[in-house]
């Protein structure tokens, strides 16, 4: 073989595993933009998802001691004594205090929807209050005077309460706190919203124990 044929062919076994790995990243590109994008926008969506998540729980477990038969007519956050607006309104000032915040819009159809569960030994839950919602549960965007349309109903029945519960443990009260958000994607990628819809409705909730609603006759 000629000194030229061998040093061609020595210079085209370099160039070969070069070409062959910009063909492959040219490839794998926009798969791995598919997934890098997509766990941006899940992560996101999971920061969204935990603060909601907190400020339903934190919103219960203050109300955890309130009078659930305590209502009035007043919708001022600050003044009302009313307990279902009373949570909702720690609901709000919970979410107020993200960065950025988040907004409860009952006209995108945010909804916080409030339970008090009364459950008697050995029968389960004997009432749900308020009652005149039986499970649909009492509504932030219902109650809300500018916009009084309810937007979401509880997601949680009475029997799936029920078969969560132990039948031997004494009577008690429970107080159930949703919260319905709408999550609209912060980059609204076509090749995620193929699969997820945008915007993705986030629904949480938090039971927590409440004295005043256990049964009494």
């Amino acid at each position: 073989m000629k000194l030229k044929d061998r040093i061609l062919r020595k210079l085209d076994s370099r160039r070969q595993p070069k070409g062959q790995s910009l063909v492959e990243m040219v490839i794998l590109f926009p798969v791995l933009l598919i997934v890098l994008s997509g766990l941006v926008e899940f992560g996101f969506m999971l920061n969204d998802y935990l603060a909601i998540l907190d400020a339903a729980r934190n919103a219960a477990r203050f109300s955890s001691d309130g009078l659930y038969s305590s209502t009035d007519t007043n919708h001022n956050c600050g003044s009302t004594v009313d307990f279902y607006r009373q949570t909702a309104c720690l609901v709000i000032q919970e979410l107020d205090q993200e960065k950025p915040n988040i907004s409860i819009e009952p006209d995108e159809h945010d909804d916080i929807v409030i339970s008090a569960f009364s459950v008697l030994t050995g029968s389960g839950i004997v009432r749900r209050h308020p009652e005149i919602y039986g499970e649909q549960g009492w509504s932030y965007a219902l109650d809300l005077p500018s916009h009084g349309v309810r937007e979401r109903s509880s997601g949680i029945s009475n029997s799936y309460v029920n078969g969560k519960l132990d039948a031997s443990a004494p009577s008690t009260g429970l107080l159930l706190v949703e919260i319905y958000y709408t999550y609209d994607m912060k980059l609204a990628l076509p090749w995620i919203t193929a699969f997820m819809g945008n915007p993705v409705t986030l629904h949480v909730y938090s039971f927590m124990p409440l004295v005043s609603a256990e049964p009494r006759d």
